[in-house]
């Protein structure tokens, strides 16, 4: 299940909603990204550590990201790189996700397995569409500054995804 927050700027009235975590479509969102990144659609660096690991793994799941240069906030897979603890890659196909969306047989790895199973290799970098700088991704208790007026932003709303 995800969680968001709709997030307000008192002062300028800048609205942005981050939502966090993973949905009943994971298994498929999973999927489809790491498609990507083999593919290259996600840049050269997920397809290179794709190619020399071939069973690693990545976070698919939703973080808000913020310009460590220019405050912009943007929403974005974590896309952090994992590689196996053991030399044999632990199963990946699982059951039944959930009553809503089954995907019997489906091929992917979820946040506690990388926990249990995996090791982080590496972070993925992220870039700012509006000022090409270094993103980093903001933790769950991290504050929001609005990217215009550079104030906290207070927590509007707050709701479960999925």
């Amino acid at each position: 299940m995800g969680n968001g927050r709709k997030m307000k700027c008192n002062q300028c009235g800048f609205e942005y909603t981050r939502f966090e975590g993973a949905g009943f479509r994971f298994p498929t969102v999973y999927a489809e990204t790491v498609e990507k990144a083999k593919c290259g659609e996600l840049g050269e660096e997920l397809k290179t550590f794709f190619e020399e690991h071939p069973d690693g793994a990545i976070n698919a799941e939703s973080v808000t990201l913020c310009c460590d240069e220019c405050g912009d906030l943007a929403p974005f897979k974590d896309l952090t790189m994992y590689i196996p603890k053991e030399k044999e890659r632990p199963d990946t196909e699982h059951g039944r996700w959930s009553v809503a969306m089954p995907y019997e047989g489906a091929d992917y790895v979820t946040r506690s397995e990388l926990s249990e199973y995996y090791v982080k290799y590496k972070e993925y970098t992220h870039k700012c569409g509006k000022c090409g700088g270094k993103m980093h991704i903001v933790s769950s208790d991290e504050k929001l500054f609005c990217p215009h007026c550079k104030v906290p932003m207070e927590t509007a709303s707050m709701m479960c995804w999925d």
